[in-house]
């Protein structure tokens, strides 16, 4: 059995053991509708995981995610109160700026040679001050907009029991699957991620592929954006801000290493479930929400800690193994 695998049994246990027991300890946690909210609740982050998981995958990371989200927000706000425009003329356009965004991101990284966090840092403290500029004022001061559009609102509804974000969570989730399993793009991603200079005398083109998936994550935290101002029906500045710890957290819970290389979707949709479960659990056991940045952060460091513990297994393994077929080599020769 693979090490990824075997990780996901892992969660999926685990998930069953803290469903268990929270339901012994509040029954109406297993009830459809906390349940769908769970789900829901996963899916308006985990849309942003499954586009985090690519930049990780090439040893990237970017912490400008959130500020996406706030800006773009504040983007379609200003669309749907100052002008006529319908729903789907805008909704593309806010997309589109969520993933040049990204482009910028990935254009200073490889054009410059930037770290990353630097780069990302610096564009979430400049988006931060862009969403406050745009926000809707009255008296000088920041006005929660009640969004009343009947087709933005359909973002936040439901088809039966379930959400549609949710839908279009998994939805997302089998296309970004196919393009990291079965495309020459995340051939690319892998093999930068895996080891850059050999990427690059294979004939990847690196710095196009570092662009693409934080073009990716961008147009992935866009339609974030948009999924969580219709359920909340308004939107303000610090939407989304701070919540990048909590997608990285499930991108790495998940198997994805920061060392790049290693990842998948599979184990990212995992990771979300995993930590939506822990955050609905903290809230039906009446236990104080500060507690989950604890939680959160304790989940990181024992995931980086199990990964760092799985490179150096897997490279004493081949060691050893290497070292043995040396021996039977010289062996076979002094036999001759």
């Amino acid at each position: 059995m693979s090490v990824s695998n075997l990780r996901r049994l892992i969660l999926i246990f685990l998930m069953i053991v803290l469903g268990f027991l929270i339901w012994r300890a509040n029954p109406a946690f297993l009830t459809v509708g906390n349940l769908m909210t769970l789900l829901q609740e996963a899916a308006l982050y985990g849309i942003v995981a499954l586009g985090m998981t690519f930049v990780l995958i090439t040893a990237e990371i970017d912490i400008s995610v959130g500020a996406i989200i706030a800006f773009t927000a504040m983007i379609c706000v200003n669309f749907l109160v100052r002008t006529m425009l319908p729903v789907w003329v805008f909704v593309p356009i806010a997309i589109g700026i969520g993933a040049l965004i990204g482009c910028i991101n990935g254009f200073f990284i490889t054009r410059f040679k930037l770290p990353d966090f630097i780069v990302t840092l610096a564009v979430r403290g400049i988006l931060t001050g862009l969403a406050l500029l745009l926000a809707i004022k009255e008296g000088g001061f920041v006005s929660n907009v009640y969004i009343q559009n009947p087709a933005y609102l359909w973002f936040g509804k439901e088809i039966g029991p379930t959400h549609i974000v949710t839908i279009a969570f998994f939805l997302l989730a089998i296309a970004a699957h196919f393009l990291l399993k079965h495309t020459r793009f995340g051939t690319n991603v892998y093999a930068t991620g895996a080891n850059i200079n050999a990427a690059r005398l294979s004939g990847v083109n690196t710095n196009r592929t570092i662009v693409g998936v934080y073009a990716l994550v961008g147009t992935c935290a866009a339609l974030s954006a948009i999924f969580i101002s219709s359920r909340m029906m308004t939107a303000i500045p610090e939407l989304g801000i701070g919540n990048e710890m909590d997608i990285i957290a499930s991108v790495v819970i998940g198997g994805t290493a920061f060392s790049g290389g290693v990842g998948d979707i599979p184990g990212t949709v995992l990771g979300v479930l995993f930590l939506a479960l822990i955050k609905n659990g903290i809230l039906k056991l009446g236990i104080s929400p500060f507690v989950q940045p604890i939680v959160i952060g304790g989940l990181i460091v024992g995931s980086v800690i199990l990964d760092t513990w799985y490179r150096r297994l897997a490279d004493r393994v081949i060691s050893q193994a290497a070292m043995r077929r040396r021996a039977a080599a010289n062996a076979t020769a002094q036999e001759g």
